[in-house]
């Protein structure tokens, strides 16, 4: 049996007049790769948010290895550390070097000295292809690139889950490819992972699972092979053909 990684337990999230999660539950097991997918809108940033802790749910509860994070007495601080999270929106710091960026977090959140931290953030940026770029500032990178130090930003914390929020979305095309092949050797090597994204090239090579959600609810579970061949539900089906209408898929 697989050890369950993170889960949300009947999870909602409100805003006053909006509810952005409706009765949420889902797990991620040691070695998964889940893909969270749904129209713009549907509650997959929000769910991915909470599950890090970044956000705290309304109602609903929050484990990571069986411990609840939604609990008064959980250690947030502590727990955000062993999540790693990739967000949509390339956030690195500019005045720093690509190894500064990823050693920042080893030696201001785990406190490790200097030449461990690099040593722990150089193998991470191995790991998505950047070593040769460690002295470049993100203004000298591509996106594509600079996403990757992201990945390996989180990476270099030794996370028990990484997170992803749509990490191709703010790219061009011919940038999409790097970062999907980085996220695809993440994969091969058995890191745990939730992502959501509408990359179904890359979801239906990657996933063991593909999770389609709609207005703040999961709709419909499956392997790609369902989801590519017969979706149960009319969203899904609509919502994948609308994908292959625009290119993005062809199945």
């Amino acid at each position: 049996m697989v050890d369950v990684v993170a889960e949300a337990e009947n999870v909602w999230m409100e805003y006053k007049d909006i509810i952005a999660l409706r009765d949420v539950s889902l797990q991620v097991g040691e070695g998964e790769i889940k893909v969270l997918f749904g129209p713009s809108g549907s509650g997959k940033s929000t769910l991915l948010r909470c599950l890090a802790m970044l956000t705290k749910p309304t109602r609903g509860k929050v484990f990571l290895r069986g411990e609840e994070l939604t609990s008064p007495d959980a250690d947030i601080d502590k727990a955000r550390a062993r999540i790693g999270f990739v967000f949509q929106n390339i956030l690195l710091f500019h005045h720093l070097r690509a190894l500064g960026n990823v050693t920042l977090g080893l030696r201001s959140v785990l406190g490790l000295p200097k030449q461990e931290a690099e040593e722990k953030a150089m193998k991470a940026l191995r790991e998505v292809r950047m070593e040769r770029w460690v002295d470049h500032y993100p203004a000298e990178l591509s996106g594509g690139q600079q996403q990757r130090v992201g990945i390996a930003r989180a990476l270099a914390m030794e996370p028990e889950i990484i997170l992803f929020d749509e990490p191709t979305s703010s790219l061009d095309p011919e940038l999409k490819g790097e970062v999907l092949d980085a996220m695809k050797d993440l994969a091969k090597r058995g890191r745990t992972m939730l992502i959501a994204t509408h990359e179904m090239h890359f979801a239906r090579e990657a996933a063991d699972e593909m999770i389609f959600q709609d207005e703040g609810r999961i709709i419909e579970q499956g392997t790609p092979k369902h989801f590519f061949t017969n979706p149960s539900t009319d969203r899904a089906r609509k919502f994948l053909a609308r994908l292959i209408g625009e290119g993005q898929m062809n199945v």
